[in-house]
């Protein structure tokens, strides 16, 4: 209801003639009649008292529509999360260092039952092995690092037998290559030892030096 309807209804409700209300307002006829005929609209004095004569509220008498509802308070949501015991499955890294360690622990059984010399096998079966289970960060490196060590304590007893790296296995491959009277299979396998533990060598340098890089950064960056 406009404000022009309320005030025609409210002064029929109480019974009241247009001279009535004026009088009461002290205003004239003529301009309730304009109220109620929405020609004009009452100054807030007059609203304020048209509210108290009807005895309504100012907000009741002048809205257009209903009130708006106060917003309801918001509840606080509990939410339950279910922990489920979830375990943890190997990552393919560990999966490989379980298969070094038990192929490890294999060869030893077989060694010290038979041949001895699978022993020593063993043993860098599992030392290899323990990197990929345990090293949380860059396992590889880890491993990597460890083979080059094993493979000079266990084909290096003496310089002669095999070369320390990728120069002395290229010079004995030199060697075997311009003086026919060494070529014997031992030379092939110091050949292929020294060449082949160079290169590792090398490449684990390049790789351990970009992580520390990368180390590094991150702790620039944090």
């Amino acid at each position: 209801m406009t404000l022009a309807e309320k005030i025609l209804s409210l002064r029929t409700q109480r019974g009241m003639s247009q001279d009535d209300l004026a009088e009461k307002l002290e205003v004239s006829r003529q301009s309730v009649s304009k109220w109620e005929t929405a020609q004009s609209t009452p100054d807030l004095d007059k609203i304020i008292r048209l509210a108290d004569l009807f005895g309504v509220s100012v907000d009741e008498l002048v809205r257009d529509g209903k009130a708006p509802q106060p917003p309801e308070p918001s509840q606080p949501q509990v939410v339950y999360v279910e922990r489920e015991g979830k375990r943890e499955s190997l990552t393919a890294v560990q999966i490989i260092g379980v298969i070094l360690e038990v192929v490890g622990a294999a060869l030893a059984i077989l060694g010290i039952m038979s041949a001895p010399v699978l022993v020593f096998a063993a043993l860098a079966l599992v030392v290899l092995g323990l990197p990929l289970l345990l090293a949380k960060k860059h396992p590889w490196l880890v491993m990597g690092w460890l083979a080059v060590g094993l493979s000079c304590l266990a084909l290096n007893p003496y310089t002669s037998v095999s070369p320390w790296g990728l120069i002395g296995g290229l010079r004995r491959l030199y060697y075997y290559i311009t003086i026919p009277g060494i070529r014997y299979p031992s030379t092939v396998f110091a050949i292929a030892v020294g060449i082949i533990r160079g290169l590792l060598i090398l490449v684990l340098a390049f790789f351990t030096w970009r992580a520390w890089k990368k180390k590094k950064s991150l702790e620039k960056d944090g």
